[in-house]
């Protein structure tokens, strides 16, 4: 029986009408390899090119599951193709594609009638009439990726030897995409388990912390109805909005941070916008003793932007800084706690800044903060504010920079594409 490289031999000495076909056939199968990047629609053209170049009615590719020992159809070809994808063969010599995978070597059968491996289940599931099949293992090295097969020559009693060569080249060639393939997905799934458990890793304290104000507050409201603490009832349910606030923005940063997101842009005043936030956060500020100044250019127009991507940006970037000035202060109270956000408007683009004299970022640190689930806020933080920002801001065609210096404050500006109405 011929190996790949007898194969490859055979073709070196094939006729020239054969070559000059043979050529073709590579190069056409080069190009797919090439140019098509979906595997499935890849195996099926490399087996259409199969059954054109050996002159064959149909094909089938069946790929070797590893875990269960058995053979499963990946392409079937003809009018019940479908159909076949649902029969697995056991990697035992009761099938000629069961024969080919375990003796490594190609299977050129005449008439199938008349040989031991034929096993004619599927013939009849099909309602198709199989004369002759040829099969070729795939495999790369050692290892078994599966088997080709082309069923019943157009011209001719049966495959030829040459057809055996040809067939056996081009089991190598997709041998090579498939084995890729999976080399691929198997990395993909590698990487997917890494981050699923640095995302596990990342959240579940600040989760946990969440829950345990969750826990206190139900149990303060418990306490505060028996005993009718009205004052007290108020109180835990301010703890227990706040923790609903966090749940919802985490789950709120997961969701973008995991899908992409269009923005919507609408007429609005950015102004207007980032007044609304300050009446937001001015009481959490003022309640750490932080002051928020305002610097809005007196000029801006009414802009078309997505009002609540930026509204979740500059929210973000404010909630940092208050974190950051406040952590200072526990250190070294002067001086006194600020935060500055500044707009102007230039260019049809919108950039707001946000400064504070906090804690600053180190170097080290300003090259990881942009990364999924990093955070410099050990377990109060998710590491998810600045990933998701910058993310939100591409996503709209802007750019977010960060000038820091350590123990001097940071500055985060953005810019936003802005053409005016």
């Amino acid at each position: 029986m011929p190996s790949l490289q007898g194969a490859l031999n055979s073709v070196e000495n094939a006729d020239r009408d054969h070559l000059v076909r043979l050529s073709r056939t590579f190069l056409r199968v080069e190009e797919i390899i090439d140019s098509v990047s979906d595997l499935q629609r890849l195996l099926d053209l490399i087996m259409r090119e199969s059954e054109q170049v050996v002159d064959a009615e149909t094909s089938s590719l069946l790929l070797f599951d590893h875990l269960n020992e058995e053979l499963y159809f990946e392409i079937a070809h003809g009018p019940q193709g479908e159909s076949v994808k649902t029969i697995r063969l056991p990697l035992d010599e009761s099938s000629i594609a069961g024969a080919t995978a375990i003796r490594r070597v190609p299977i050129n059968i005449p008439d199938v009638r008349e040989s031991r491996y034929w096993n004619s289940q599927v013939d009849k599931e099909t309602d198709f009439q199989t004369r002759n099949l040829l099969a070729v293992p795939m495999q790369r090295q050692d290892r078994l990726i599966g088997v080709i097969e082309v069923l019943n020559k157009r011209q001719g009693v049966c495959f030829t030897e040459q057809d055996t060569d040809v067939l056996m080249v081009l089991a190598s060639l997709a041998a090579i995409a498939i084995e890729n393939a999976q080399l691929y997905e198997e990395k993909l799934q590698s990487e997917r388990l890494a981050a699923l458990g640095q995302a596990v890793a990342g959240i579940s304290h600040y989760i946990k912390n969440v829950l345990t104000g969750l826990r206190g507050s139900m149990s303060l409201i418990d306490t505060a109805i028996q005993d009718h603490e009205y004052e007290l009832l108020e109180k835990s349910m301010v703890v227990l909005r706040r923790s609903y606030g966090r749940i919802h923005h985490l789950v709120r940063d997961m969701l973008s941070y995991s899908k992409g997101r269009e923005p919507n842009p609408r007429a609005v005043s950015p102004n207007e916008i980032i007044l609304e936030i300050f009446d937001l956060m001015n009481e959490s500020a003022s309640s750490k003793d932080i002051e928020i100044v305002l610097d809005l250019d007196k000029t801006m127009p009414i802009l078309w932007v997505d009002p609540d991507a930026m509204e979740g940006i500059v929210l973000n970037l404010i909630t940092n800084a208050i974190d950051a000035v406040y952590e200072r202060s526990l250190i070294n109270p002067n001086p006194p706690g600020k935060i500055w956000i500044t707009t102007y408007y230039a260019a049809e683009t919108l950039t707001v800044c946000v400064r504070d004299n906090g804690t600053g970022i180190s170097e080290a640190q300003q090259k990881r903060i942009w990364t999924a689930f990093y955070s410099t806020k050990g377990s109060s933080g998710t590491g998810l504010g600045l990933a998701v920002t910058r993310k939100v801001i591409e996503e709209a065609g802007g750019t977010l920079v960060l000038n820091s210096t350590l123990g001097s404050g940071s500055e985060f500006s953005f810019s936003l594409p802005a053409p005016p109405i």
